[in-house]
């Protein structure tokens, strides 16, 4: 009986696969002796470790003095930055946003274009930075952002927008509050 030859192939690269295996097996422990492939590390076990002498010296604590909230910065009762613009404006246009939202950063654009256009002052105020928004949230209460203010000089809140206001509104509302 004569072989064919698709399994007289698949004879031959078996073989030359196990031949090629046993070299290589070959070579890569040639040279090592089966003492020194292992490592020379020694475990010691816990129970037979030293241990650090640790000294005895106690620190005493250190009393701090509570921390003491500073107050924000304000000017009758506003934040620094809107008392600066309404001495500058008769009408000023707040924008209350919370930073890396997109959404309040499409209003405060919108808000600033509604002031630009009418002619007013604006300020963007961070609701998250306590020492901008905890004057209004004492004066006014709960903030929301996005929100439209619109003040009056002396520190009178003309109108307020909660949500997304657009230029438009914004710029006819500031005109209003002109008026």
């Amino acid at each position: 009986m004569s072989s064919t030859p698709r399994p007289r192939v698949v004879g031959l690269a078996a073989g030359l696969a196990v031949l090629a295996l046993a070299a290589g097996f070959f070579l890569l422990s040639r040279g090592q002796d089966s003492s020194t492939a292992a490592t020379n590390h020694t475990i010691v076990p816990l129970s037979k470790r030293s241990t650090p002498k640790i000294r005895k010296h106690v620190a005493k604590p250190v009393a701090r003095k509570p921390a003491v909230a500073k107050p924000a910065p304000t000017v009758d009762g506003l934040p620094v930055e809107l008392a600066a613009a309404l001495a500058n404006h008769r009408v000023v246009v707040v924008s209350l946003y919370a930073p890396k939202v997109e959404l309040d950063d499409m209003a405060l654009r919108e808000a600033q274009a509604g002031a630009a256009a009418s002619g007013a002052g604006f300020v963007a105020l961070d609701v998250l930075n306590e020492s901008q928004s905890k004057p209004l949230t004492k004066k006014l209460g709960v903030l929301e952002d996005p929100a439209v203010l619109v003040f009056r000089r002396p520190s009178e809140l003309v109108v307020r927008f909660s949500g997304f206001a657009d230029k438009q509104t914004v710029a006819q509302a500031a005109r209003n509050a002109g008026l």
